[in-house]
C-alpha cells in the first residue's frame, strides 16, 4: 500500500502525517439502557472492518464514563461516522496522529449529541 504523507509544521517542530488518517470513536453511555443501545451497535461496526476496544463499564483514563472505542481510519469515516450519528448518546470522534494524544483529543476532536469533559491532565501525563 503506497502511503501519501503531508510534512506539517507547528510550533515546536514538524512532523509527517499520514494522509490516510486514523480516527477513534469512544461511545459513552450513561445506563443501562445507553449501555444496550452502544453494545448492540458492535456488529454493525465490526462488519464494517472497525476495530473494537474493550468494553469499560466504569470510567477509564481520560475518559469519565464508561464507554468503549472504535478505531478506524479515512475510508470508513463516512459510512462509520454516519452509523454513530443515528445514536442519543455522547460519541468523542478523534483524530489518530499517534505523537499527541492532548491533541487528538482536542483540537483534533468533535462530538456527537452532548459532550464531555475530559480528563486532560491524564492525557498530559500519558504523552
Amino acid at each position: 500500500m503506497e502511503l501519501n504523507n503531508v510534512l506539517v509544521h507547528d510550533l515546536c517542530c514538524s512532523y509527517s502525517v499520514d494522509t490516510a488518517m486514523n480516527y477513534h470513536a469512544h461511545i459513552y453511555w450513561r445506563n443501562p439502557e445507553e449501555r444496550a443501545r452502544a453494545v448492540a451497535l458492535r456488529s454493525d461496526l465490526a462488519a464494517l472492518g472497525c476495530g473494537l476496544g474493550h468494553i469499560h463499564d466504569r470510567p477509564i483514563g481520560p475518559h469519565p464514563l464508561p464507554m468503549y472505542q472504535v478505531m478506524y481510519d479515512s475510508s470508513l469515516q463516512h459510512q462509520v461516522e454516519s452509523l454513530l450519528r443515528v445514536l442519543p448518546l455522547s460519541i468523542l470522534l478523534h483524530e489518530d496522529i499517534g505523537i499527541d494524544h492532548v491533541r487528538d483529543h482536542t483540537d483534533g476532536a468533535r462530538w456527537i449529541n452532548d459532550p464531555l469533559d475530559l480528563d486532560l491532565d491524564f492525557l498530559e501525563d500519558f504523552d
